[in-house]
């Protein structure tokens, strides 16, 4: 059945000062009914009944008389501008509101800024109004619609956005339609930046300058003043000061735009206004940039600040950066500017009777990443492997730049930049284009002796990119592979399969050696590490490699203490997931590979949590890690890789486990989440978790929860049953399936169902010693259909190719986790589909976890551009999972 859509008609808009929309049904456009419209609408019901009674609102204003609703047609809607703000925020989740023939997507809740620029031409002034975006500014009469509020929104291209100013109708609609027939006097109320000589053209017409005067050396505080004719100053809080053509109206609109800041009126003995300190760079680069004179407390004009002219060049293993920032016609030294902001100062002495203003970010005036140099006698000085941080300054052309670090950057950004290399002869094995693009990349990173994570998705072949990078290697030191301990044979056999003239060690079990061979590759697990740690600390390795290096996602462990513990010439981490729950896990990555690129954790930290309120931050480590993580996803690089389907199943649970699940949850509500109201979350955490963790056994199969049922073997799961149907449609197809649980117990029934139906099966949990007999038997023999796997032992290490199905029984937190299960069976190496399908139980936790899992995405998104998730749960999350 088709849809409704919603057409905003910019024509009868107009016309009759509404917002107009037609209503229609798919590309139908006949006139419909309240009746029709209703029985339509589906998940619009509530959206529809507002319309209907808006247009009958509108006809009774019209008509003059009360209208019977079975008497319309409502195929048009007209709404009240003052309600349209309503109208568009419940429009905005449909997806189906178009305008022009395109399809519009509403933002009722990020806003765009309204200001006015004056100009001069031949001595007379004029105003044209402009939106101001995160991306640009926007002139009015370049915008696609705008309305006649308030409140007031305009449209321009695909997108319908709101304007945070409150602006009289009367001179929206001017500055849209006719700005030059507006005057000073109309704007008064309004945001104006002069351009040119406009201000100076406004003086001579007899209106005052204003100025402010800082009271302090930060310059929180500060008293506001006007300059008359002739040079006359007055103040504006000594209202008896006397002045002939002083004029009280133009001064009280001065204030106004001084209020407009962040400095706000805070009467004191020695000043009138406060601003907070971190705040006050902003608030005084406005006041300038709108044509105010600003002065410090010693009487010093407050100059802003204009563009830089840098020269950067490379000195060994150090970048050295030069140059000049423009004050005026004064040039400041960018390494005393530098000085001056990382002192915390606001203004820095360009000369006898000036200061310039210093920016609260320097990448506000184009000096991005200075403030990570270090200030030397020669200038600033960064570490040549914190290019990232100065990216922007090297694409800079103002700049004038070392052109083999022109060289350099252009290669950390593109593989077309980098010298194509292909493995030694000694490699037994042939590279697909990405693959050989990998080790491009490796190689590069080598010669200049730099460092990296190769973060490819699971299944792409990171492990044999690695083996052709080593085969370039000569053997005259040793290569150190540090990885889990389940993955030990799986190298030594992809070793012996890809590099069988390379001598490799395996240094794990009782039979260690107390001397580390000379050269060739080593081979040891994480924990033997730990226990071997001053064996291997005695070594110069030419390489240190970490497989599944989310391994030392925690510094403060001794795993990740032991490998930063080694020395190496060349260090590489090997992990699909790079980060698996929280962001600071990035910067325990590099403490291994490159220890000087971040600084102290803490420091680190506190701008993880800057970023969410300023994204700067996160711009900043971005910069710095993009260089050294190469990641390809299969969809970028794997043309041979099968189609990957993935299905959510919502499946509503029986009325017995329904009733079971609803008693459990009002026990939880009528006294955990009053003692969580009393007490905080914090005091509660672990019988929250417990409440958690039973509620998601229960959604799975009531059997799991002991203190619930007294082993009732006769109830029943709807996920269960779910599931054996599906599984009774591989068998029946002569497929293979692998089912994960994060609860071996749930394995343990669903095993139990298999052996019922006779259906052949093998089984993995943390238990299993011999974890390549049951893959074997479930890769070769066609009788075993069906696999079930613990989430905890079948993370990682497993090529399960002849799996067609991949069926996810419970929701977890990790989606990264989730993705790794998948790609067990989604590998190069297969020919048909793979189909991943996830179980979840409606109006449940589980939906609860799903909801939060997306939200809780966008973040790590912004980082890496991965599918990763945050397992970090706030107070308000906990008390949505138990609602």
């Amino acid at each position: 059945m088709s849809e409704l859509i919603y057409i905003i008609d910019k024509e009868i808009s107009i016309k009759e000062s509404v917002l107009a929309i037609i209503i229609r049904l798919g590309n139908k456009a006949a006139p419909l009914d309240a009746k029709t419209l209703r029985k339509l609408a589906d998940k619009d019901a509530q959206l529809i009944d507002q319309l209907i009674q808006h247009e009958l609102n509108y006809q009774k204003k019209i008509q003059g008389r009360l209208i019977i609703e079975s008497s319309l047609h409502f195929n048009t809607i007209h709404i009240p501008y003052n309600h349209s703000y309503d109208i568009l925020k419940a429009l905005a989740p449909t997806g189906r509101v178009f305008f022009n023939e395109k399809k519009l997507v509403i933002d009722p809740f990020g806003k765009s800024n309204l200001f006015i620029k004056a100009t001069t031409n031949n001595s007379k002034i004029s105003f044209q109004g402009f939106i101001k975006t995160e991306k640009e500014e926007i002139p009015l009469n370049n915008l696609d619609y705008v309305s006649c509020g308030p409140p007031h929104w305009y449209i321009k291209g695909f997108c319908l956005q709101f304007i945070a100013e409150d602006i009289s109708n009367k001179i929206f609609k001017q500055l849209y339609e006719n700005p030059e027939s507006l005057s000073i006097e109309d704007l008064e109320d309004c945001q104006i930046i002069y351009e040119g000589n406009s201000k100076e053209v406004l003086q001579q017409s007899g209106l005052p300058q204003p100025f402010l005067i800082l009271k302090d050396p930060k310059g929180a505080f500060a008293d506001l003043g006007f300059i008359y004719e002739q040079s006359s100053r007055v103040l504006f809080h000594l209202q008896n000061q006397k002045y002939q053509k002083r004029d009280k109206k133009v001064e009280n609109d001065f204030e106004k735009d001084l209020l407009e800041t962040d400095f706000k009126r805070k009467p004191m003995d020695t000043s009138q206004y406060y601003c907070p300190v971190d705040k006050i760079a902003k608030s005084i680069l406005f006041l300038l940039e709108i044509g105010w004179k600003v002065f410090d407390i010693r009487g010093n004009e407050v100059l802003k600040q204009g563009a830089s002219q840098l020269s950067i060049n490379a000195k060994g293993n150090d970048i050295v950066i030069n140059g000049k920032v423009d004050y005026g016609t004064f040039k400041a030294d960018v390494k005393d500017v530098v000085g001056a902001f990382n002192r915390r100062q606001n203004f820095i002495q360009l000369y006898p009777g000036a200061v310039g203003l210093l920016p609260q970010q320097l990448d506000q005036v184009g000096l991005n990443g200075v403030d990570e140099c270090e200030i030397v006698t020669d200038g600033l000085k960064i570490r040549k492997n914190s290019i990232g941080a100065i990216k922007d300054l090297l694409e800079n052309p103002a700049n004038q730049i070392d052109p083999g670090l022109l060289k350099l950057k252009d290669k950390l950004a593109d593989f077309k930049s980098i010298v194509r290399v292909t493995p030694e002869i000694t490699f037994k094995g042939t590279l697909r284009e990405y693959q050989l693009e990998g080790l491009s990349w490796l190689a590069f990173l080598h010669e200049y002796g730099l460092h990296g994570i190769l973060a490819d998705d699971m299944g792409l072949g990171k492990t044999v990119q690695v083996l052709a990078f080593i085969s370039r290697l000569p053997l005259e030191s040793p290569i150190l592979i540090v990885l889990p301990t389940s993955l030990l044979f799986n190298w030594q056999r992809e070793i012996e399969k890809f590099l069988p003239e390379f001598p490799v060690y395996r240094h794990h079990g009782t039979a260690r050696l107390n001397e580390l061979p000379a050269q060739g590759i080593i081979l040891t697990s994480y924990s033997t590490l730990r226990l071997d740690l001053n064996l291997f600390s005695k070594v110069s390795f030419q390489c240190v490699i970490l497989d599944e290096a989310q391994a030392i996602k925690n510094a403060s462990t001794q795993t990740s203490q032991s490998v930063c513990a080694l020395n190496a010439n060349f260090r590489l981490s090997i992990t699909g997931t790079p980060i698996e729950n929280h962001l600071n896990e990035i910067w325990s990555q590099f403490r291994f590979l490159i220890p000087d690129l971040f600084g102290e954790e803490n420091a680190f930290l506190a701008d993880i949590q800057a970023s969410s309120s300023d994204p700067r931050y996160l711009q900043k480590i971005k910069k710095k890690i993009r260089p050294f993580i190469l990641r390809r996803t299969k969809d970028q690089v794997a043309k041979d890789l099968p189609e990957k389907i993935e299905q959510t199943v919502y499946i509503e649970m029986d009325q017995s486990q329904r009733k079971i699940y609803d008693d459990f949850l009002a026990g939880v509500k009528g006294n955990l989440i009053k003692k969580i109201d009393l007490d905080g979350v914090s005091k509660h955490r672990i019988e929250i978790f417990e409440a958690i963790l039973r509620l998601r056994q229960i959604c799975c199969h009531p059997l799991l929860v002991s203190s619930v049922l007294e082993n009732d073997e006769t109830m029943l799961s709807s996920k269960l049953s779910s599931l054996i149907e599906d599984l009774e449609t591989v068998v029946e197809e002569d497929r293979k399936a692998l089912v994960y649980s994060q609860f071996t117990s749930m394995l343990a029934i669903i095993a139990k169902e298999l052996k019922l139906r006779g259906w052949n099966h093998v089984y993995l949990d943390g238990s299993t010693i011999d974890r390549e007999k049951v893959v074997m038997q479930f890769q070769n023999d066609p009788k075993t259909s069906i696999f079930l796997i613990s989430l905890k032992a079948g993370g990682i290490g497993l090529n399960l190719t002849a799996a067609d199905y991949v069926f996810l029984y419970d929701p977890w937190w990790n989606e990264a986790a989730e993705n790794q299960a998948i790609n067990r069976a989604h590998r190069i190496g297969r020919k048909d589909t793979v189909i991943a399908k996830r179980y979840i139980a409606v109006e449940t936790i589980e939906e609860k976890m799903m909801k939060l899992k997306a939200a809780k995405r966008n973040i790590i998104d912004s980082l890496l551009d991965d599918d990763m998730s945050s397992s970090t749960l706030s107070d308000d999350d906990f008390r949505f999972l138990l609602s």
